[in-house]
């Protein structure tokens, strides 16, 4: 690959930097530019903010884009670099030596380093650092990386670290699809813990006597602990000048004096959006970040291979919408994660709809939930969409189990497992609801735990389909029990429902 050499200094009179960017396009003939050539230094005192950003725009707004190519170094900016809103046709590439050698980092407090935009093309070998290593540290970027409209993107070899918020956040907003991370991107140490004892409140609603939570980046996601073990993390839903409203209800009412800590930030967090689907992140780390290592709150279509989750505060993964009934994020997979040493949990479910996950290693959180499948969990202890979920660990399969008192009829349909857990001395038979006949060619099996039925039979009813060859509205009585098995599949030669069950234990 042949870089285009530095010419000389970029800054200057107009005319002499038109000369130069000129001629910087007849001598890049394969379309990569030296950000050294527009005068940027990378020699970690220099701020280099003004001659990077002469090069972004400069490539971004060349026909056909290029790629940006960074040597080692480290490039301190003073305010973020902004990615035009350019012809979306301009496909434009970051490319740097390494990670470990390639470093951009701020050099003064901002929201972001780097607002990154356009379609396609690659960032890779570069860290995004959000602290300053020539300032003690001191943590000045809120984001490594604010992502918007970066459809077909691909990120490989990356890091986005030491985030006072996220490392990578890509918003809501435009086209984020079909974006793929690969080869051993890392997210590490993004995020703050918040402590403070000035807090009070019952049920949902925490008002602070002297904390602004919106003045410290607390945000919708973001999480609220007390004490600790099983049930002391809660999500938070909403946050004003002086509050925070969370799920699920405070388990005991907050008196002021009591300590409490918010954990705020991710590692990478796609937010909720029409058009923010299909992500494919592959053998990637996040590792130390405050909150969760990873944060899908996208539509569907995420699909994580492998990869690292060690050490978060809260979390590894987030999974689902982060709301309630609304529209659940659809169709994920987690294949053969490796989880260790959590905070609270290795994986939490939100509203997800058809997720899949597949033999993960789930070390034991270190305070919070139990170990092995039991550290996959929600905060909200809903079952939501869990019926859709299904996990295979150790060779065994599990799945989540909607449970009903039978209230009313319970219709099974979108469903194939149902719990069906009754007060005793029940006066009317519980009423499952069998779904319409399939239009398909699979087998299909229903089954329907009986926990209790209350003393009273459970009766077994289908609108559109026959159940053991009787007319569907009618169907079948199951006898009173507590703890049997109720088994459903569907005859196709009698097109019908054919039911059994176990002897029940009285």
């Amino acid at each position: 690959m042949a870089f285009r050499p530095k010419q000389g200094k970029l800054f200057g009179n107009q005319s002499g930097k038109a000369e130069i960017l000129n001629n910087s396009v007849e001598s890049s003939l394969d379309g990569t530019y030296n950000v050294k050539s527009f005068g940027a230094t990378g020699d970690g005192v220099s701020n280099d903010w003004q001659a990077l950003q002469e090069a972004i725009d400069f490539v971004y707004q060349h026909p056909g884009g290029g790629a940006l190519f960074f040597p080692p170094g480290l490039y301190r900016i003073s305010q973020p670099l902004e990615v035009p809103e350019a012809d979306p046709e301009n496909t434009v590439s970051w490319i740097g030596h390494s990670f470990k050698s390639t470093v951009i980092a701020p050099s003064a407090p901002m929201d972001y380093l780097v607002r990154m935009r356009g379609g396609g093309g690659a960032i890779q070998g570069i860290k995004f650092r959000g602290t300053d290593p020539m300032n003690g540290y001191a943590q000045y970027a809120k984001v490594c990386m604010l992502a918007t409209d970066i459809r077909d993107k691909t990120f490989s070899n990356a890091a986005f670290v030491w985030g006072a918020v996220h490392g990578l956040q890509i918003t809501g907003d435009g086209n984020n699809n079909l974006c793929v991370f690969d080869r051993l991107c890392v997210f590490s140490q993004n995020g703050t813990v918040i402590k403070g004892a000035d807090g009070s409140g019952r049920a949902d609603k925490v008002k602070f006597r002297h904390f602004n939570p919106k003045a410290n980046d607390v945000h919708v996601g973001a999480y609220f602990k007390i004490g600790s073990g099983e049930g002391s993390v809660y999500h938070i839903d909403a946050v004003t000048l002086d509050s925070i409203t969370i799920s699920p209800d405070l388990k005991s009412p907050l008196e002021p004096g009591m300590e409490y800590a918010i954990y705020v930030g991710c590692g990478l967090q796609t937010d909720r959006g029409s058009d923010n689907n299909v992500y494919g992140i592959y053998d990637c780390h996040f590792v130390g970040n405050a909150g969760a290592g990873l944060m899908v709150r996208g539509l569907y279509g995420h699909h994580i291979q492998g990869g690292n989750f060690d050490s978060n505060g809260i979390a590894g993964i987030h999974i689902g919408s982060g709301m309630i009934n609304t529209t659940p994020a659809y169709s994920n997979t987690i294949n053969h994660a490796y989880f260790e040493s959590n905070g609270y949990a290795n994986v939490i479910l939100d509203y997800p709809s058809g997720l899949t996950i597949t033999e993960p290693l789930l070390a034991e959180p270190v305070d919070g939930t139990a170990g092995d499948i039991a550290s996959i969990t929600s905060l909200r202890r809903y079952y939501f969409d869990y019926d859709t979920t299904s996990i295979s660990y150790n060779g065994r399969q599990y799945q989540y189990v909607a449970e009903t008192d039978c209230g009313t009829p319970y219709l099974m349909e979108g469903t194939s497992q149902v719990a069906v857990d009754r007060p005793s001395g029940a006066r009317s038979p519980a009423v499952i609801e069998l779904p319409p006949a399939p239009m398909h060619q699979f087998g299909e099996k229903l089954e329907i735990f009986v926990e209790d039925s209350g003393g009273q039979p459970v009766h077994l009813v289908c609108e559109h389909a026959r159940v053991n060859k009787q007319p569907g509205n009618r169907g079948v009585l199951v006898p009173a029990g507590i703890g049997f098995v109720i088994t459903v599949y569907y005859n196709r030669r009698n097109s019908s429902w054919m039911v059994s069950h176990t002897v029940p234990v009285n």
